[in-house]
């Protein structure tokens, strides 16, 4: 089941990975260190879709293994009314604050420029966007997880090649620098939506809504309740991460664009580092969401066990095929070298091997998930976030420098996996009842 979700997260990823050797390459590492500011944001913001789509898939999974399709198709139209709504109005204020969040993350002054037209650009981009990970994410909550990947693969392969034509302006494409980069993601999310939408209604994909259904597409007051409850979490997960990630730029950002190019090239790889454990938690969570509706919690346990157990020797591999690589991969974001090369390097040699260790907790997390305990989970990354790895960077700086952000990484995957083991085991996530077991109309 994760096989396909894997392949598209790589395939996804690379579509993030190659515009930034593009950008890399024709605008230098100022707009490198742009590229990592901008995207923290919009990881913020994905937060929303995240936590609807977690919530919808859920439900959706469990209404498949209850039988009840017709609950499933309830759920889908209103969280894709939901979810458009959502959008447009983070979009709108994305656009409208980009000077004072670019502001609040210390953006190095060379990179401002760039950082502004890309950032703008994605909070244009957020409606379309939003409502196809939505889409795939309940898609694969139905147990289908072969569609989402031959649409998601018509999105990163055309954004694979608009992006790179917009940047330069190769083949007669119009030249338009890092917006292009932007537009170009646009472009090939619209494409991939309108595509998708069509095949769910030519082949009569379980979860299309006709006739009298379009009317779930005005949400269901009781359908959003459940949405929000169950989803706020997911959501409030994402804005606590990030919002770490944001004040930990703000720390990279203070010693400089050399620094922040650095830290923006490594992370580029940490990105395939956390691949596996992404994908195979999305499959540990619907087979445990259907299983739960189904009744069959001896299931649950071995999907617990087993999938723990992939995901970590996953990342495990990754982590040793970079090493091993060393200066051949960084070089590809960094091709002036150098001391910023040399920092990455460093940072890598310190930070990498931390998401083996959290390829548990996330998980771990998506088996709790799986019986709606959206909080546990939340609360968790919350305390490691902001409890440990944010105060870590913060409080040993004039002891150990810059060194001290990277040395975060590793110890906040360390506390977060032991706190998720802990209440995976003696938590009281399995006494919750069935989503839909209210029987929300």
């Amino acid at each position: 089941f994760s096989l396909p979700v894997l392949a598209t997260n790589f395939l996804h990823s690379l579509s993030g990975t190659w515009p930034a050797i593009w950008i890399s390459h024709a605008l230098g590492a100022t707009a490198l260190a742009a590229v990592v500011t901008s995207n923290v944001f919009l990881w913020m913001t994905m937060g929303a879709a995240m936590g609807i789509g977690t919530a919808a898939g859920v439900a959706i999974g469990q209404s498949r293994g209850a039988g009840d399709l017709a609950a499933g198709r309830r759920v889908a139209g209103t969280a894709l009314g939901v979810v458009l709504a959502v959008a447009t109005v983070l979009g709108a204020a994305g656009w409208i604050g980009t000077p004072s969040i670019l502001a609040l993350m210390r953006t190095p002054a060379p990179a401002l420029e760039h950082a502004t037209t890309l950032l703008r650009l994605n909070c244009v981009a957020m409606p379309v966007t939003f409502t196809f990970y939505v889409t795939i994410m309940m898609m694969r909550g139905s147990g289908d997880a072969r569609t989402p990947f031959r649409f998601s693969m018509m999105a990163i392969g055309l954004n694979l090649a608009l992006s790179p034509l917009l940047l330069t302006g190769a083949l007669g494409a119009p030249r338009l620098g890092i917006a292009g980069v932007a537009l170009g993601g646009l472009a090939a999310n619209t494409i991939a939506l309108a595509a998708l939408l069509w095949f769910v209604y030519s082949t009569r994909h379980p979860l299309a809504l006709r006739g009298p259904e379009l009317r779930h597409l005005r949400p269901d007051p009781a359908l959003v309740s459940m949405i929000v409850r169950r989803g706020l979490p997911m959501a409030a997960e994402a804005l606590i991460v990030q919002g770490a990630y944001f004040t930990l730029i703000g720390m990279v950002n203070r010693y400089g664009t050399e620094t922040a190019a650095a830290y923006g090239g490594a992370a580029q790889l940490w990105v395939y580092v956390q691949l596996p454990a992404n994908a195979i938690a999305a499959g540990m969570s619907a087979m445990a969401a259907i299983n739960i509706g189904a009744g069959r919690w001896d299931r649950v346990a071995r999907v617990a066990g087993v999938g723990c157990a992939i995901s970590a020797s996953f990342a495990a591999a990754a982590t040793l095929a970079i090493y091993a690589l060393g200066d051949r991969v960084l070089g590809l974001f960094i091709p002036q070298g150098g001391e910023v090369l040399a920092l990455a390097r460093t940072i890598n040699h310190v930070a990498l091997w931390g998401w083996i260790v959290l390829s548990v907790s996330m998980g771990l997390a998506a088996i709790v998930r799986a019986n709606a305990a959206m909080l546990a989970p939340t609360l968790i990354f919350a305390v490691t976030m902001w409890g440990i790895r944010v105060p870590f960077a913060s409080l040993l700086q004039p002891l150990l420098g810059e060194a001290a952000i990277w040395w975060s990484f590793p110890f906040g995957s360390i506390a977060s996996a032991l706190l998720a083991v802990g209440y995976y085991r003696f938590g009281r996530w399995r006494e919750n009842r069935p989503m839909l077991a209210s029987g929300a109309k």
